[in-house]
């Protein structure tokens, strides 16, 4: 339809191209932010995102059971993460993917809650 066709073409206006690079540096911000983050609290990242918004993390140092462990982390620390089950199918009990579709503040409220959960009396077991 023609409406469409506008909706379109809008999408490659100077001004929309501007918010889309400024949409994509925060993204990357908050990736660059996330990975080391999370490396240093223990978790390892076998592939830094590029062109998601999310980091799959193994938590095989903390947990054998995905689930179990995003459930703990949820009740806990009020952090939502998700099991590596509902992603694939190649180990998923090793891995969880944690968004960063968030802003920095909640970014690093959740790495600090997430170091005080791995660091805990059962280390996130």
């Amino acid at each position: 339809s023609v409406l469409a066709q506008h909706a379109a073409l809008a999408c490659f206006e100077p001004d929309s191209l501007a918010v889309y690079a400024e949409r994509r540096a925060a993204f990357e911000a908050r990736r660059d932010y996330l990975v080391p983050a999370l490396r240093e609290i223990g978790f390892e990242i076998p592939v830094v995102p590029d062109g998601a918004f999310y980091v799959y993390a193994d938590i095989s140092r903390f947990s054998d059971d995905s689930e179990r462990f995003a459930r703990e982390v949820l009740e806990q620390q009020y952090v939502a993460i998700v099991p590596g089950a509902d992603f694939g199918s190649n180990q998923p009990e090793r891995f969880v993917r944690i968004s960063y579709a968030n802003s920095m503040h909640n970014l690093e409220t959740a790495v600090s809650r997430l170091a005080e959960f791995v660091a805990g009396p059962a280390g996130g077991r």
